[in-house]
């Protein structure tokens, strides 16, 4: 009964309007919004900064006792360098460095296998190497014990000659010669039935490896036989 209004004061409508504010006090109120904002930003960022130190030094603290290496430890990328430091280690990207992070500049991307850095290498290659019925395609795969080779027609999709060290022709030539020179017979005897064809150009597809050793062995030994690339 208390908060009963009196018979003579009137209700204002939902459709009445509030008289308008003063342009001072607009720009007190917007202030005290982005004040609000600011100080909000600065608590959620000094939150953030205050877990990572204190992960960072619970973990130096552990792996100080012996209790946990840095190795095993879970917290990496910010928390792993920031222990190491209070453990008067300097971090390091070396491989014997367990950070997933990525240095731009300094050495290898460590989350990017061996196998997938060739791969990417093979389809750079592709992109620009092509084999047509006029110049088709010589293409090198290695393993770790044989070598092979292929001469492609890249617009049919046929192998047009082929050799490699698994042929028993082969076996008997390569018994106590050097990888290198494995290559170099592989790559002659590839060139030769390559002429039997017809074939005298080439384009080489080094496949993502490295032209050196048995690589460059077949394509010396496709030389001989006197293909040209």
């Amino acid at each position: 009964s208390l908060i009963r209004p009196f018979p003579h004061t009137t209700r204002m409508s939902a459709y009445q309007t509030l008289p308008p504010v003063s342009e001072a006090t607009q720009n007190m109120l917007g202030g005290f919004s982005s004040q609000r904002r600011s100080s909000l930003s600065a608590v959620v960022i000094g939150a953030i900064v205050g877990c990572v130190c204190v992960m960072g030094y619970v973990t130096a603290n552990w792996a100080a006792a012996g209790d946990l290496s840095l190795s095993a430890v879970g917290a990496r990328g910010v928390v792993a360098p920031m222990a190491m430091h209070m453990q008067g280690l300097r971090p390091s990207m070396s491989r014997d460095v367990g950070c997933d992070a990525i240095m731009f500049g300094h050495g290898i991307n460590e989350r990017i296998s061996k196998e997938e850095r060739r791969s990417r290498r093979k389809l750079s290659i592709r992109k620009k190497v092509e084999g047509t019925s006029e110049k088709p395609r010589l293409s090198v795969f290695r393993s770790n014990n044989h070598i092979y080779g292929q001469i492609i027609d890249d617009s049919l999709g046929h192998t047009l000659a082929a050799a490699g060290t698994v042929e028993k022709v082969v076996k008997e030539q390569i018994a106590d010669k050097t990888p290198k020179e494995q290559a170099e017979i592989v790559g002659k005897l590839l060139g030769e039935r390559a002429k039997e064809k017809g074939i005298e150009r080439v384009v080489f597809d080094r496949n993502g490896y490295k032209y050196h050793g048995r690589v460059a062995g077949i394509a010396d030994g496709a030389r001989e036989a006197g293909l040209q690339f």
